[in-house]
């Protein structure tokens, strides 16, 4: 089971999601899709209250290679990222590391998910 209401994630622990990302490079009110670039990489992690995104539970990658046919990121969760972990609130955080490198700059990360709740039910 995946559930996304007010994105707050709840999933039951060893089941196989499927989670895409619209990146919005617009605003709220005018929305413009960010497609990642060669050498672009989006993170997702989960992390317990309290810790860095360094420390995260689980963490997963995207390149340009992951996108569907709209140009969003897909993440995906298999059951051993999950299985063995404490149902519970949890946190999710997604960072975008723009590469730059036809511009000769050196890469940035940028924060396009700011923590919200991950919540794992047995």
């Amino acid at each position: 089971m995946l559930s996304v209401r007010n994105q707050i994630i709840t999933i039951n622990r060893g089941d196989t999601i499927t989670l895409p990302m619209f990146i919005n490079k617009g605003s709220k009110v005018a929305p413009v899709r960010y497609v990642l670039g060669e050498g672009d990489t989006v993170y997702l992690g989960i992390m317990e209250f309290g810790q860095p995104f360094e420390c995260a539970l689980i963490r997963k990658s995207c390149t340009s290679a992951d996108l569907d046919a709209d140009g969003d990121v897909i993440f995906t969760l298999e059951p051993k990222d999950t299985e063995f972990v404490h149902p519970g609130e949890y946190y999710y955080e997604v960072k975008l590391v723009h590469a730059y490198q036809e511009l000769g700059r050196e890469p940035f990360v940028d924060t396009i998910c700011p923590r919200k709740k991950f919540i794992v039910l047995e």
